[in-house]
This record gives C-alpha cells, structure tokens and sequence, in this order.
C-alpha cells in the first residue's frame, strides 16, 4: 500500500519542489516541476542509468520540457542519492521498474498534472526501465529512451567485474551473497572514471551538483543476472504508445545491434535517430541534439493531437 504523499516546496514561484513516495515499501525522493501555464499539463518521468542521479543531465532536460509547457518528476531509484534504501548503491533491477511504476502513480495524483497524458524519459539503464515501465503500464503515453541496454550480457558483467573471467564473476556472486547472508557487509565494485575513457569523458563534464550524491561503486550483485535482463519479448507491448529511440552507431556497452532489433519489433508511432559514437556520446558531443529531439517528441504528441 502506498503511504500518502508529502512534498516540501522550494523557494520560488512554480517550484521545483522537492518530493517523496512510496515505492513497494522504500521511501523514493525526488524533484517535481510544474511550469507556469495553464494547468492540466502533461508531465515526462526522469530517471538516469546505471548508477545515475537525477542531477545527471536531467535538471538541464526539465527545464527545457518546463519552456515547452511539460511538468516533470526526476528521482533517485532506491538506494541511491537522496532516495532510502539499503544497501547503498545496489541495483535493484526489478525493484527499479517498480520505483518507475510508483513515480507514474505519484504523478498521477499531481493536482495540475492530467493524468492521461503521462510520459517517461530514461537513459542507459534508465532507458531500458522506461522501456519496460511503458510495456508493462498503460497509464504512459509517451516514452523516450537514450541508449537502453535491451539483453542483459553475463559476459559484459564479467568484464565491468573482474576483467572478463565468468566463472570468476559466478563464484564473487555465490560467495558475495554466503556472506551477506550470514550478516557481512556487501562487496562494491569501484566504478572507475579516468577522463581518457568513454565514461570518465562524461565524468569529466561533472559539477558540484552532480558530485554531491555520487559514490564511484556499486554492489557487486548489482551486476547479477536478474529478470530484468532481457526487455525484447516486452518491447511489442509498447505499441500504439509513441516510442522514440536515440541510439549511437558504435553502443559497445548496450549493443546497438540489439537496440535495432528492439525497434523494429514494436508497431505504431516510432522514431530512431542514431548519432555517431560511443554510449556516452549523448552526454556530451551530442547532448544538446539528443536533448532537443526528446522535448520535440514529447511537445508533438504530448501538447498537440499527432
């Protein structure tokens, strides 16, 4: 059951404010803005990747969805940044579906929000739970995703873990998971963001906003197989919801392949723009691009009949 909603307002008129729901259980807080326009407004759901804060590139995108006349909910999944939860910094694959499905029902129950005109945003990780969330969940209309991970990969896991060793990887999981049973403290696996490499590039683009709720581990069973791993059998249900896909040509982390093949398995309104590039390219060579394409998509069929 959900507990009721309380917010805390901001300074400064028309928000943002600072929110809180339940979420199965677990406390979830995040940011919610309202523009200053005629109310009901449409409303996009923000949340970022794998290990990502709601103050990673998306305060920029709420604003220029608030100038277009769209409300938003950014928040932080369970266990991470300003949500509840433990233990920290662990993704809950399928538990961040559900924190997807409980921000849809806070938004909802937002009194200048029109609840049939829901939409979701999500990057990476974020893209792949928006995916799903809008599969599974017909109160969305409209769905945006960045560069989602489609099936999940024991090989790729293995080589963010211990260099590419699965049986390796296999036994950290077993043991890892002994050990926590037995009341011991999690294993973290240091998520390393040296400005040469494709994520340390977006890293490097940091500030203190982005900094403040950021520690560069995750738990290891982040990483183990879970049933979220594999998004393509519900990637048809996403039709006659419009679905806009924003890909990169050389994805090594999510597979651009795969994305493709998730693209074309769904009917109705889509689109799909692929920029040149790694994954991390939409958050920097490419940002202002992939932003812009979204508030485009979301304003046509979110504020208009199309």
């Amino acid at each position: 059951m959900e507990t009721e909603t309380s917010t805390t307002t901001i300074p400064g008129a028309a928000g943002p404010r600072l929110v809180e729901f339940d979420s199965h259980g677990t406390v979830v807080r995040g940011v919610l803005r309202v523009p200053e326009a005629a109310t009901p407004v449409p409303l996009v759901v923000l949340a970022h990747g794998l290990g990502g804060l709601k103050e990673w590139t998306i305060p920029e995108l709420s604003v220029m969805l608030g100038d277009a006349g769209i409300a938003t909910l950014a928040f932080d999944y369970r266990t991470f940044g300003d949500s509840d939860g433990t233990p920290r910094e662990e993704v809950d694959h399928v538990g961040q579906i559900e924190d997807w499905r409980s921000a849809i029902t806070f938004a909802t129950a937002v009194p200048e929000v029109d609840s049939s005109r829901i939409a979701l945003w999500g990057t990476s990780l974020g893209g792949r739970n928006a995916l799903a969330a809008c599969a599974l969940d017909h109160r969305v209309a409209v769905v945006v995703a960045q560069v989602p991970p489609i099936t999940g990969s024991e090989q790729l896991a293995a080589m963010i873990v211990n260099g590419g060793n699965v049986e390796a990887f296999r036994a950290a999981l077993a043991q890892d998971a002994r050990l926590r049973l037995a009341g011991g403290e999690p294993r973290y696996v240091d998520i390393p963001n040296d400005p040469a490499t494709d994520y340390g590039s977006y890293w490097a683009t940091f500030g203190e906003a982005e900094k403040r709720n950021w520690t560069p581990h995750l738990t290891l069973q982040s990483f183990a197989p879970s049933l979220a791993d594999d998004i393509l059998p519900l990637m048809p249900r996403i039709a006659p919801r419009p679905m806009l896909l924003l890909l990169t040509s050389d994805d090594a982390l999510c597979s651009t392949d795969q994305q493709l093949v998730a693209y074309q398995s769904v009917d109705g309104p889509k689109s799909l723009q692929v920029y040149p590039g790694h994954h991390y390219s939409l958050y920097t060579t490419w940002k202002a691009e992939a932003l812009g394409a979204a508030v485009e998509w979301f304003a046509r069929h979110l504020l208009t009949d199309e």
